[in-house]
C-alpha cells in the first residue's frame, strides 16, 4: 500500500459521501495526538516532548461546509499521516420560511 502524503501538510477532499483530511503528522505517535470534532470544525493538535530537546506541537483547526455524522467519523495513523473521514449527514439542515403574523 502506498502511503499518500500531503504536499502542504493538510488536504482535505471529497469522496462520495464523506470527507477525508489528511495530516501530515511525522514524528508524533498516536498517543501524542488529540483529535476532536466540535461545531463542525475538525480540531487536531499534537505535541511530543523529548528529554534534553524542544516540544514539538502541531495544531490545526480544520472547518467544514456541510453536517457530518459525528458518531460515524474514524481516524487512522500510518506512516506519519493522519487520515480522518468524515461522513455526510444526508439531512441537510436547509432551514425554513418562517411566516410573519
Amino acid at each position: 500500500m502506498v502511503t499518500h502524503h500531503p504536499a502542504k501538510g493538510v488536504e482535505l477532499y471529497r469522496e462520495d459521501d464523506a470527507f477525508v483530511v489528511l495530516v501530515e503528522l511525522s514524528g508524533f505517535d498516536r498517543e501524542d495526538v488529540d483529535l476532536r470534532w466540535h461545531d463542525r470544525h475538525l480540531h487536531v493538535e499534537a505535541e511530543r516532548h523529548e528529554p534534553g530537546e524542544r516540544s514539538r506541537v502541531f495544531h490545526r483547526s480544520i472547518g467544514l461546509p456541510r453536517p457530518i455524522r459525528e458518531a460515524d467519523i474514524t481516524a487512522t495513523i500510518e506512516d506519519g499521516v493522519l487520515e480522518v473521514t468524515l461522513p455526510l449527514d444526508d439531512r441537510e439542515r436547509e432551514g425554513r420560511r418562517i411566516d410573519i403574523t
